[in-house]
């Protein structure tokens, strides 16, 4: 891969083949320059394996709990304000740590024994909280839509579950997530979700559907993502299983998302 552009490799997704502290080394030699992960189990030692390397990150997760075990947060429970406020303290220094710009922010799953409006309005005033002190540090707040088959107690899958947020949070600078894994699962047409999303895409990840393998092996429109996804300028994460190994895929995520290079 010898033009990555606007590229960022999630290496919790590739460069498996290495240890967690070599993963971004083994970016940077694929030709990245930047790179995005989820919260790492050990923060201090991943901001020094990032400086090490020499590469930028493009977006962070803050914790979200056990996602393998189903979990996405709880900036939706009233019971734990406290708890997710000092995670997103954490996220916020380990962002300014790695030099991060944007930090991504799961809405959480439906508590149960809490009414549907008691969730969303915590969710509003936790991320209410956290955009000050994101707007003070220079950091884009996101949260991203996931889709309900993979995530079905998941708060926010559609732009129409987000707009009620969009509307008092937008203003703030609360932005969005879109994957197109995720979007492929949700909607039928993947470009007019992107066009409907519009200003409001703050991070943007592809993967194909389906196999959510590197985008062309399977049937999203490439060439119609990249136009729904003129007037965005800012980095496409991979988030996909590699069909092989990781760099032998690289070739052809370069060569059918070739726009990805260039700002849309």
């Amino acid at each position: 891969m010898t033009s990555p552009g606007r590229l960022a490799a999630n290496v919790a997704w590739l460069f498996t083949e290495h240890p967690w502290r070599d993963r971004f080394a083994a970016a940077r030699d694929a030709g990245f320059s930047q790179v995005e992960f989820p919260w790492p189990d050990d923060p201090a030692r991943t901001a020094d394996a990032v400086r090490a390397a020499g590469i930028g990150v493009a977006m962070l997760n803050m914790d979200a709990g056990d996602l393998a075990a189903g979990q996405r947060g709880w900036p939706n429970d009233p019971s734990r304000v406290g708890d997710w406020r000092a995670g997103f303290a954490d996220a916020l220094a380990l962002a300014r740590a790695v030099g991060c710009p944007t930090i991504n922010v799961l809405a959480g799953n439906v508590v149960d024994g809490v009414g549907g409006s008691e969730q969303l309005a915590c969710l509003e005033e936790n991320l209410r909280w956290a955009l000050q002190g994101a707007a003070d540090a220079g950091v884009t707040l996101v949260t991203e839509l996931l889709n309900r088959a993979e995530n079905p107690g998941y708060l926010l899958v559609t732009l129409a579950d987000a707009e009620p947020l969009l509307r008092t949070l937008a203003p703030l600078g609360w932005k969005l997530q879109l994957d197109t894994w995720h979007l492929g699962l949700t909607v039928a047409d993947v470009p007019q979700a992107i066009r409907r999303a519009g200003p409001h895409v703050g991070h943007v990840q592809v993967a194909d559907v389906p196999g959510r393998h590197e985008p062309g092996t399977g049937s999203l429109d490439w060439a119609a993502i990249a136009e729904a996804l003129r007037g965005y300028d800012g980095p496409i994460g991979l988030e996909y299983v590699p069909s092989g190994g990781t760099v032998d895929g690289l070739s052809g995520v370069a060569t059918t998302g070739a726009w990805f290079s260039q700002p849309g």
